[in-house]
């Protein structure tokens, strides 16, 4: 019977397969954690350094803003505890906050990543602000709370339009919002429903509107309304509580857009606008009971 022999050269060669079969290999901290190599018990791998993804350790607390690294999602700026579509990334260091990044990175060198970017062929655009309703909001009215991850307003009123308004820190016009939304039920005898986005113009000498949303009366429409002009896209159910509607308010100077998103179908509104500099955007619903999980804001 022969006998197996290792030599000194072949047994480093085979525990190196025995650990490659068992386990995976380690890194140290300030090593790079990539897909074939784990960070250590007691680190956490940082997604968000710009030389690229290394190993922290997990009870330290890099950005010094009272999150320790390993509840932290942004590493390297204040916040990062909340991270809105599970990509590693906080809402307050993510390119895009509410989609995990594309196949193709973002092309226009701005920075937002093209789920989030109104024209991702030209640089310039930013996000200006994002809430993904994680934390309470102080002062809000009493028809909305905020809860698990998401903004809900039940009706109180019958033909009530309820707005969660929120200040933009500069007045602009050159901006889209988005919000995805689904809706709980709608109020048994409700003349007209609707949920969607508005932006506002608020100053003392007058007041601007522009809101964006779907629409229920005796059918289903997307609806934008100008101050008292209303276009509006016959669609085919905005209401369904199974479905996910996005809605997306984009401003260009005097051009404006209103795009919804549905399950089934996509709906698009044009038309002009005063061109006026809008201060506070938010989400607006009326006689249904609607869940919205964030409202975001790109502008340039």
């Amino acid at each position: 019977m022969r006998r197996l022999i290792l030599s000194a050269r072949s047994l480093p060669a085979l525990l190196a397969a025995l650990l490659a079969c068992g386990t995976t290999p380690r890194t140290h901290i300030g090593g790079p954690c990539e897909p074939n190599h784990a960070c250590d018990d007691g680190q956490i791998c940082d997604l968000t350094d710009p030389a690229g993804p290394v190993c922290l350790d997990d009870s330290g607390d890099l950005d010094g803003d009272g999150i320790t690294n390993g509840k932290d999602f942004c590493e390297h700026v204040a916040g990062g505890d909340h991270d809105e579509d599970g990509d590693g990334v906080g809402d307050e260091c993510d390119p895009c906050p509410i989609a995990k990044p594309p196949a193709q990175a973002e092309s226009d060198g701005d920075g937002v990543d093209a789920s989030c970017d109104p024209d991702p062929r030209t640089s310039g655009d930013k996000i200006v602000l994002f809430n993904g309703f994680n934390a309470p909001l102080p002062g809000i009215p009493s028809t909305w709370k905020i809860q698990g991850g998401e903004a809900i307003m039940t009706p109180a009123t019958t033909g009530a339009i309820e707005q969660l308004s929120l200040p933009l820190a500069l007045p602009s016009n050159h901006f889209a919002i988005l919000t995805a939304y689904r809706v709980d039920n709608v109020t048994p005898g409700a003349l007209e429903a609707g949920a969607g986005v508005i932006s506002v113009n608020d100053l003392p000498m007058g007041r601007t509107s522009i809101q964006c949303g779907g629409s229920r009366t005796s059918t289903d429409q997307l609806v934008l309304k100008i101050d008292s002009a209303t276009s509006s896209k016959p669609l085919t159910n905005l209401f369904n509580p199974a479905s996910l509607y996005r809605v997306a308010e984009q401003l260009d100077g005097v051009t404006t857009n209103c795009v919804m998103i549905s399950d089934s179908e996509t709906g698009i509104i044009p038309a002009q606008s005063t061109g006026a500099a809008m201060n506070r955007v938010g989400l607006y619903a009326r006689d249904a009971t609607v869940r919205f999980a964030y409202i975001l804001v790109v502008g340039h």
